[in-house]
């Protein structure tokens, strides 16, 4: 099997990649950094580009490094910037630099091997790309087990594929930099593949519009995959629409673009006897009006709520319905920053959700941006402390989502005490918290002690059974005699890491503090009675430092005093 695709860098400046993947394009390998470990210009584009039309992805890095220590710095920053998004093919060490020559087959190895340690230790495969010259005299033995891309073209190169000059090693051949193809101007490099690494196991996988990915809906339809696949249809065409300056070209994309937040959206919203608010932020108008001609208006303000026009809202309307949750699902509006911005997940990985947003602008990973003008595609790590929680939408059985999205009461149930903590998980955050005699809906989902609940104004959590009586059943007043309270000190503790980061809460996936990022060895901290769990399943502590910043260490770094 053969497979042809393009690399690219900004010489190619902006791609048109519609264009490109409506030409036919089996993977696109993006330029990642530059000299000097800078980002190239053109590479967050370039990967939105190729994850919105589907092309699959790999990487590379020019090498300027003379010793092994520059090189895991290369690869370091390379692992930075892809901040664990989905790649499929290799991130490819690009082994040409002259001055890489003067060290030899045995210095080039411990570029390559130092690098290839990062690389592949952050979960993504590694390859070598060069040319035949420095294959045949540069690469040694043991660094010929690597996938290998080799560039071997014409001097009279024409842009076509010369059969005479393919090369008998490597997994791909770089065999033109003259070619050219819709969507790109000038010159583009043209590669041809012999590895499908589409079809590796140990690789990532093209989003599928079936169950794989995520989920989060209950109703039964018999049109439920079309439903989803009109909401992507419809989202996709969005893109790129700009807010006008007045209330006209209000159907164009492009044309009167200015920042009077006049939208076609929300005319349509008030053609149909709904408040749209014309010329007001229109982040959720815009997720109102893809509900709306996707499910019908009823149907629409059955999951936004009649106050669908404002974030904040949605988010009360979601609690009070139990469609409330704090874990994404494909199909998800997502709420920010206390409810100043939503989006809705079209993607989801390991790490990594991806959005549609109204009254956004593009952006790089983890960039909240409100009232930015534009309806673009976004991307967000899980777990980001920007994310309030989301709202799980029904778009029916088989539309890539499970029974769990809506909430299905058995019982109700009273606190038997103050302050019971409702958390997202067993023994995770805290949401929010119970008075004696609170009362809240059960399902009957149990973890070990834990039962999940759903609470007015909070939503979906989980709460400790033996602080609870279900209605109907008596049970002995009791109180919490290990309650958890960030405002009392444990102990003091001393820091035996080296360097030890402080992150504003629990998992090693969250942002450090901006007061007090980082502890060294040696190190005293009050040590709070706010023990938490992070995803993984370790335990951090909640300490205060210096007697006036907050944040969250891993336990194990921590040593009682």
């Amino acid at each position: 099997m053969e497979i042809k695709g393009i690399d690219v860098s900004a010489w190619q400046g902006r791609i048109d990649w519609k264009t490109v993947a409506d030409y036919g394009m089996g993977f696109a390998i993006l330029r990642i950094t530059e000299a000097g470990n800078v980002i190239d210009s053109t590479f967050e584009d370039n990967y939105a580009g190729c994850v919105r039309y589907r092309i699959p992805v790999g990487v590379y890095k020019y090498s300027y490094a003379l010793t092994a220590e520059e090189s895991r710095r290369e690869a370091e920053k390379v692992i930075e910037v892809l901040q664990g998004r989905e790649i499929r093919f290799p991130v490819f060490l690009d082994l040409e630099w002259n001055s890489q020559r003067a060290l030899g087959a045995a210095g080039v190895e411990k570029i390559a091997e130092a690098f290839e340690q990062v690389i592949t230790k952050a979960g993504y495969k590694f390859g070598i790309y060069c040319n035949v010259d420095w294959y045949q005299t540069m690469i040694s033995v043991k660094l010929k087990k690597y996938d290998f891309w080799i560039a071997r073209y014409p001097a009279n190169d024409n842009g076509t594929l010369q059969e005479r000059l393919r090369p008998d090693f490597g997994v791909g051949w770089q065999y033109s930099s003259k070619a050219v193809i819709p969507g790109i101007s000038g010159y583009v490099d043209r590669d041809v593949f012999y590895k499908d690494y589409r079809e590796d196991d140990g690789g990532e996988k093209e989003p599928e519009k079936d169950d794989s990915e995520a989920s989060g809906t209950v109703e039964s339809n018999e049109n439920a995959p079309e439903l989803w696949e009109k909401t992507e249809e419809l989202m996709k065409e969005q893109v790129g629409y700009l807010e006008k300056k007045s209330p006209e070209d209000l159907d164009s994309k492009t044309e009167n673009a200015g920042y009077g937040n006049y939208t076609k959206y929300a005319r349509d919203v008030d053609s149909w006897g709904l408040p749209g608010y014309q010329g007001q932020p229109w982040c959720a108008v815009y997720q109102f009006w893809i509900c709306a001609k996707v499910f019908g208006r009823e149907k629409a303000l059955k999951i936004m709520g009649n106050g669908f026009y404002n974030c904040n809202s949605v988010r009360s309307h979601a609690k009070a319905e139990g469609t409330w949750h704090t874990e994404p699902r494909l199909g998800a509006l997502v709420n920010f920053r206390n409810g100043a911005h939503m989006g809705r997940i079209i993607r989801i990985t390991e790490k990594i959700i991806y959005t549609n947003e109204g009254n956004t602008s593009s952006g790089k990973l983890n960039n909240v941006e409100a009232n930015g003008g534009s309806v673009a595609e976004k991307s967000y790590t899980i777990g980001n402390p920007q994310i309030d929680g989301y709202v799980w939408i029904d778009y029916g059985s088989g539309s890539g989502t499970t029974e769990e999205s809506r909430w299905k009461a058995v019982g109700t149930a009273v606190s038997t005490v103050d302050n019971l903590f409702v958390r997202a998980r067993p023994d995770g955050e805290v949401l929010g918290e119970l008075m004696k005699g609170n009362r809240f809906e059960i399902n009957g989902v149990v973890s070990g002690d834990w039962i999940q609940v759903m609470v007015a104004n909070i939503g979906v959590g989980w709460v400790a059974s033996r602080y609870t009586q279900k209605d109907g059943e008596s049970a002995e007043d009791v109180e919490i005699t290990d309650k958890q309270d960030k405002k009392q000190r444990l102990f003091v503790g001393k820091v035996t890491a080296s360097v030890l980061n402080v992150r504003n809460w629990a998992g090693t996936e969250y942002p450090q503090i901006r007061s007090y990022p980082i502890l060294k060895r040696g190190n005293l901290v009050d040590v709070m009675n706010f023990t938490q769990t992070a995803a993984d399943g370790s335990f951090w502590y909640y300490i205060r430092i210096a007697g006036k910043y907050y944040g969250f260490v891993a336990s194990r770094y921590i040593q009682r005093q």
